[in-house]
C-alpha cells in the first residue's frame, strides 16, 4: 500500500465530520487548521488534537479549472497507459474526466505501526467516504478501483500483494465481470493487466 489512498469522486457535496466520526471503531477524527491552505484537514489519530501520533490525515481537493485537483487528475489520465486492461484504462478515462472531487488520505506508517488496528480505522473513515459520495480509489499510482471499489486497473511492477476483489469490463455489456485477483501470481497479474480473465480462475468455471 502506497502512502496516500484517494477517492476520485463526481460528488463534490460536502460531507458533515459527525457522519466520518461515527465511522471510527475507535480513536478519533478531527479537523485541523492548516495554515496557507484554503479550509481545514481532517486528521485521524488515538485522541482528538493529538498531532503527534496521526495515523492518516484527509483532503479534499476540488477539480476545477485551474486547481490542484485538475492537475492531478490529468497525471492520473495521463499514466493509465502504463498498466491495463485497456478496456478499464478507457473506461477510467471517460471516468476521471467527470470527476470533481478528490479525497486525498495520507497514512503515516510509522505511527500505524504503534497501533496495529490503525488501519483498520482508516479504512472505515475511507468507506464512509464512499457511502457518502460514492467514487473510484487509487493508490499511490499503484492501481484504480471502479465503483464496487474492486480492482479494475494496475501495472505490471505492482507492489500490491495477496488476494483482492478484481474485475474485468465486458464493453460490449459495459457490465464489470467480478472474480478474486491473486496478485502473488505474475501470471495472474500479467492475464490481467491484458484484459484476459486469469487461468486459474478460468478454470474453475
Amino acid at each position: 500500500m502506497g502512502d496516500y489512498l484517494r477517492l476520485l469522486t463526481v460528488d463534490d457535496r460536502n460531507i458533515p465530520l459527525a457522519t466520518l466520526q461515527r465511522a471510527v471503531p475507535f480513536g478519533a477524527v478531527w479537523s485541523v487548521d492548516h495554515p496557507g491552505m484554503l479550509g481545514n484537514y481532517l486528521a485521524i489519530g488515538p485522541d482528538a488534537n493529538d498531532l503527534h501520533h496521526v495515523w492518516a490525515t484527509i483532503e479534499l481537493n476540488p477539480v476545477g479549472p485551474n486547481t490542484l485537483g485538475a492537475e492531478e487528475v490529468a497525471e492520473f489520465i495521463d499514466s493509465l497507459e502504463s498498466g491495463g486492461p485497456p478496456s478499464a484504462a478507457r473506461w477510467l478515462g471517460d471516468y476521471l474526466e467527470s470527476v470533481r472531487a478528490i479525497y486525498a488520505i495520507r497514512v503515516y506508517p510509522e505511527a500505524i505501526g504503534e497501533h496495529p488496528k490503525a488501519l483498520d480505522a482508516v479504512y472505515a473513515v475511507r468507506s464512509a467516504l464512499r457511502a457518502a459520495v460514492g467514487g473510484v480509489g487509487q493508490w499511490d499510482s499503484q492501481g484504480f478501483t471502479n465503483e464496487d471499489d474492486r480492482l479494475v486497473w494496475t501495472r505490471s511492477e505492482t507492489t500490491l500483494r495477496g488476494k483482492t476483489d478484481a474485475a474485468l469490463l465486458d464493453e460490449s455489456t459495459g457490465l464489470w465481470i467480478p472474480f478474486e485477483l491473486d496478485l502473488d501470481d505474475p501470471r495472474a497479474v500479467a492475464a490481467f493487466i491484458r484484459g484476459e480473465m486469469p487461468e486459474s480462475r478460468r478454470s474453475h468455471r
